[in-house]
């Protein structure tokens, strides 16, 4: 299947039909995603997902629909420091830039994170200061937040989000994928998480970013 890039994508699926939509991101240096839940105003009742990802891998790099979801996977090229983290936020910023998005929830730092942990503070760093350039609030959602939301348990682990995942959406991604491997299935699932917290956050008093 031919990979569509960013103009492509936008060109084929435009923004008339995405209102209001909230997004969530799981970002980082290797394997972001993002999810969008796009409401429809011709179609109330029909909620959507459509969830966007990077990875060096080349067998993802593929487009997938499963109701009510559609899946994108695009390429990170190979890049270091703060080309890589440039590349990232753009990537970002282009697909937010296609929804008529109003706010943002990204999952926050990890505390306990050992190893590389300046360079996801600097990468996450790009990206929610040019966020907060074109004015859309971005709200930080702990791990644990995101773990308790989609599975009840603060400690959840990546099996038990994914097992999660497929008895809520009926979804399996690693059947439509054919693909075994942790990323980028682990950071599809918790960008689906993270953006369904803030549409059940949606209203309340957040402590934006």
């Amino acid at each position: 299947m031919k990979m569509m890039n960013i103009e492509e994508w936008v060109w084929r699926f435009g923004t008339t039909k995405k209102t209001n939509n909230v997004v969530g991101i799981d970002y980082s240096t290797t394997s972001p995603a993002i999810c969008v839940s796009v409401n429809d105003p011709y179609v109330d009742s029909f909620q959507t997902y459509d969830i966007h990802y990077l990875t060096t891998k080349k067998k993802v790099i593929d487009e997938y629909w499963n109701t009510p979801f559609l899946f994108f996977g695009h390429e990170l090229p190979n890049l270091d420091g703060i080309e890589r983290y440039k590349y990232i936020s753009s990537w970002a910023i282009d697909i937010i830039r296609s929804y008529e998005v109003y706010e943002v929830y990204i999952e926050d730092y990890a505390y306990a994170a050992t190893g590389r942990v300046f360079h996801i503070g600097e990468n996450t760093g790009i990206l929610k200061y040019r966020l907060n350039r074109m004015d859309i609030p971005v709200f930080p959602v702990a791990p644990t937040q995101i773990k308790k939301h989609a599975t009840g348990k603060g400690n959840a682990n990546k099996d038990l989000m994914r097992s999660a995942f497929e008895a809520e959406t009926n979804v399996y991604l690693q059947d439509i994928m054919q693909y075994t491997g942790s990323n980028p299935i682990s950071d599809i699932i918790d960008s689906y998480y993270v953006c369904t917290y803030g549409e059940d956050d949606e209203g309340k008093d957040g402590d934006e970013s």
